[in-house]
């Protein structure tokens, strides 16, 4: 991939077929419309720039969103130092969406949003990567930068946060069980 035009056919063509996900990814990690928007067009500028590393290795989506989450971690890290390493620790202030956003949303999606939010912020990828997104186990550890044993314990032990967290917060339905 080394001729120009190729370059921004092939960053064109991921942009159409990846934006709309990669925007909703980056939503529900800053909770922030606007925000979300900027970090989604700032992932496109860094895979043009970085296109030329592109070896195949992994899927342009798997690709994408391994770039989408280092420009996320570092605004997130640039916007507030001290709320990034707490939030490394613990969960993070909920993030409230628009009142239009909600009334998209069903009520179990929303129980489900208001209750990730709630997690520590590694539960929180690794659940939105393998279950919501439903990227493989593999694509997961390429993204996150993790060994494959570790995304599997970390979603287990995530789906189970999760759980406690969607009954503390009084839903109970047969799908969290």
């Amino acid at each position: 991939m080394k001729d120009t035009d190729q370059m921004e056919f092939y960053i064109g063509e991921w942009y159409q077929q990846y934006s709309n996900q990669i925007f909703r990814y980056i939503l529900v990690m800053v909770g922030e419309r606007q925000q979300a928007r900027d970090l989604m067009q700032e992932t496109f500028i860094n895979a043009f720039k970085y296109i030329k590393d592109f070896r195949g290795e992994a899927s342009p989506k798997t690709w994408l969103y391994r770039i989408a989450r280092n420009v996320t971690i570092d605004y997130q890290r640039k916007k507030n130092p001290i709320y990034y390493l707490v939030d490394s620790f613990s969960p993070i202030k909920s993030h409230q969406s628009t009142p239009e956003e909600f009334l998209e949303l069903g009520e179990d999606i929303q129980q489900l949003y208001i209750a990730l939010s709630k997690l520590k912020k590694d539960y929180r990828e690794v659940i939105i990567l393998r279950k919501i997104k439903e990227f493989s186990i593999k694509e997961t550890s390429i993204i996150l930068d993790w060994k494959e044993s570790r995304v599997k314990t970390m979603l287990h032990r995530g789906l189970l946060e999760l759980r406690e967290q969607m009954v503390k917060e009084g839903y109970t339905s047969e799908t969290i069980s």
